[in-house]
């Protein structure tokens, strides 16, 4: 490995340039001098603010242009804030040059590239194991120096051994693949129609065939695999004895996990390598309760299939043995057209005779849970970079194609370790090229990127971060707003929650009464946006309903205010812990007495004649010095009088609960029922209910008349009323 720049120091070094007397997560170069006076808390914040909020000079150094792959073989770690690149632009720019990025400093690491305002945790590592660091100008020194061949033997060899690996995994797939394609023909009457492997897709062509070919989840795979061994002998038993894992007591597994990672085709090796012959049912297939219950049966058959001898197939037109094994895919995908399909696949699973393995990607929806009971769960997760970056590089290596392993970490990556769609991606460029770049990459990743949906806290802690609207920032308007309408009616709400809780980073630089000052005036910025949106929303779901206006809805009730107020943040479960939006429940409670206003409107019309406003206004406080103050004064010997008033108005106990919830002021629900005894309380309920009350109708005297008949005359020409144009 190539000695490093000159401005590099040793961590021992830059320790001992510190200020004597100084700890090491107050050191000059922690960025933390001059904060005497403030809690630790404070200091802790005023550091993240000032980290996250972006750098202070973006674009003012050059980028240099370096060698291809001249970081091989190095691991960096990237703490506190650069000058004039972004944390998300410096790991970039490590990686387009071959060069690993890690998360925390430990003893494997090459170099730490340190900035202002640098943890002390990370400080603290890089004191214990004697790591050497880098400012950003060495960092980019090095990427302008440094030679693909600076490599250390050992990286050498490590590089070598992988490629070698490599290609000998790329002969033995082209050595399967003409066994295959001559077998194929040879079995086949028309062997001109014979799928060649080389016209399959990649994701049919290079599925593994094998189980050590599965990238990752060795050990549930495993599990699958010992509990269809183990399902003859389980059957026999009447699923009494758990086994090792404690699936042999279940006669179904349920396997979840993120898609392409392998879990319909890990069950598909499992039951062919233990004797089972697999058939699938998927979200393309009916998979109603009706065609569930009559097509899972082993011993049933349709009366043609009868006909036909004891093999015919089934109502769903497939032939089940005591040897099948269902594979029922995307579970959780179970939609109007499969109606009734979980309740009756989960009524099969309680008395089926042969394996059901049913595969999901949500193991938290709602239509999962009648088969938490009734099947063994086994979670897959995502395999390691580095077995899906060594299945890519093989692939591509058998196609011909020459692409770095830093853009497959890239393609990896932008994919959420979605291998099917890594594969997809790669077959598609193919068709135009034979190499691809670290810049085509991000470009290809851009147009294949995963639309995810957050839930409304990690929006809100993404919108009042630190980045979404710092000085680097990507992402453009349009991305903003996409944020909104992942779920705009609950966004809004949580932005108006939280806002004030976040630290903004536009305050940062200032202290003392300018501080405060420059506060209040994002407060106020912020505040006065939000009003604009509750007008733009009392347009959109008004009368007229301007749907149009909701790109303008999100500029004022998310992006405007998270603009002003963007800065540390507020995190879920975190110091500033975020807050679930007030508004629904007392609005729910506001629904719900403006309900029982109105009925005591109803009530009490044959004695009064205001409507809700004048009845809230009014009569509520007038009847409160008789229904309920009574009550609290002279306890239960009032209640007779109070009784025969509501009579008088035809008011209910209900009613006389929404009088007491409707009082303000000293006439507050919670302060009066204090005062009243539980004794009286109890008396005047039971006595209520004991006796009759009246109940209040309007006489229908014209009821059943025939409504009198307009005078003769000419009727109206109601045509006359428009204008022809």
């Amino acid at each position: 490995m190539a000695p490093p720049a000159k401005s590099t120091t040793k961590n021992k070094a830059f320790f001992a340039a510190a200020p004597p007397g100084q700890t090491k997560g107050t050191s000059s170069a922690a960025g933390t001098s001059g904060a005497s006076g403030r809690s630790k808390y404070q200091q802790l914040a005023a550091l993240k603010a000032a980290r996250l909020a972006g750098p202070a000079a973006p674009g003012s150094k050059p980028i240099p242009d370096g060698k291809p792959n001249c970081l091989a073989g190095l691991t960096f770690v990237f703490t506190g804030e650069l000058s004039s690149l972004s944390r998300d632009d410096a790991i970039d720019l490590a990686k387009r040059y071959g060069g690993r990025v890690t998360l925390q400093p430990s003893s494997k690491t090459s170099f730490v590239v340190l900035g202002d305002n640098a943890g002390p945790a990370k400080l603290e590592s890089i004191k214990k194991h004697d790591l050497t660091t880098l400012d950003e100008d060495a960092f980019l020194d090095l990427i302008r120096t440094r030679k693909g061949s600076d490599v250390d033997e050992k990286t050498k060899k490590k590089m070598e051994k992988d490629q070698e690996a490599i290609r000998k995994a790329a002969k033995e797939m082209e050595k399967r693949e003409k066994v295959e394609g001559k077998a194929a023909q040879k079995g086949s009457a028309s062997p001109t129609k014979v799928k060649t492997p080389s016209s399959q897709l990649w994701t049919t062509r290079y599925a593994p065939q094998s189980l050590k070919e599965v990238c990752g989840n060795k050990s549930q795979v495993e599990k699958l695999q010992q509990w269809l061994h183990d399902w003859p002998d389980s059957l026999r038993v009447g699923f009494k004895r758990p086994g090792k894992s404690g699936a042999n007591m279940y006669r179904a597994v349920l396997i979840t996990g993120p898609p392409g990672i392998g879990k319909t085709t890990s069950a598909h090796l499992c039951a062919k390598l233990e004797g089972f012959t697999p058939i699938e049912l998927n979200a393309s297939d009916a998979r109603s309760k009706k065609l569930v219950e009559n097509g899972m049966n082993i011993n049933n058959t349709s009366l043609d299939g009868y006909l036909h001898g004891k093999e015919a197939a089934n109502a769903l037109g497939i032939t089940i043995t005591d040897k099948s094994c269902i594979i029922m895919d995307e579970v959780d995908g179970m939609s109007a057209g499969d109606r009734g399909g979980v309740g009756a696949l989960n009524a099969l699973i309680k008395k089926t005779k042969i394996p059901i393995i049913c595969i999901a990607n949500d193991k938290q929806a709602q239509k999962l849970k009648p088969l938490m009971s009734t099947t063994f769960g086994i979670s897959f997760h995502k395999p390691p970079v580095n077995m899906i970056r060594s299945r890519i590089l093989t692939i591509a290596y058998k196609e011909k194609m020459k692409i770095p392993a830093n853009v497959v970490d890239q393609l990896i990556a932008s994919s959420q370790s979605d291998i099917r769609q890594v594969l997809n991606m790669l077959s598609t460029w193919k068709l135009s090229s034979d190499t691809m770049d670290f810049d085509e990459s991000k470009a290809l990743s851009k147009m294949n990127e995963k639309y995810t949906i957050m839930n409304p806290f990690d929006i809100t802690t993404k919108v009042l971060g630190p980045y979404l609207f710092s000085q680097t920032a990507r992402e453009t308007l349009g991305d903003k707003m996409e944020l909104y309408f992942q779920d705009h009616s609950f966004v809004p709400l949580f932005i108006q929650e939280n806002y004030l809780r976040s630290q903004p980073a536009r305050a940062r630089n200032l202290e003392g009464p300018e501080m405060v000052l420059k506060q209040l005036q994002l407060m106020d910025g912020a505040a006065s946006s939000i009003s604009d949106g509750d007008v733009v929303d009392s347009m959109i779901h008004g009368p007229e309903q301007h749907w149009s206006l909701m790109p303008l809805h999100a500029i004022c009730s998310t992006i405007r205010p998270a603009s002003f107020m963007y800065g540390t943040g507020v995190h879920y479960g975190g110091p500033n812990s975020m807050s679930f939006p007030q508004w629904l429940g007392q609005n729910s409670k506001r629904i719900k007495l403006i309900r029982q206003l109105g009925d005591i409107q109803v009530r009490m019309r044959l004695k009064v004649s205001g409507d809700k406003d004048e009845i809230r206004q009014s009569y509520i406080p007038a009847l409160h010095p008789n229904l309920v103050r009574p009550l609290a004064e002279d306890g239960a010997s009032a209640v007779d009088v109070i009784i025969k008033c509501m009579d008088d108005y035809y008011l209910s106990k209900d009613d006389w609960d929404t009088v007491v919830e409707l009082g303000v002021g000293d006439n507050k629900d919670e302060s009066v029922l204090k005062k009243i005894p539980p004794a009286a309380k109890t008396a005047f309920t039971k006595k209520y209910n004991s006796m009759e009350h009246p109940i209040a109708f309007h006489k229908a005297l014209d009821l059943g008349k025939v409504p009198k008949k307009l005078a003769a005359g000419a009727a109206p020409d109601l045509e006359e009323a428009y204008e022809v144009c």
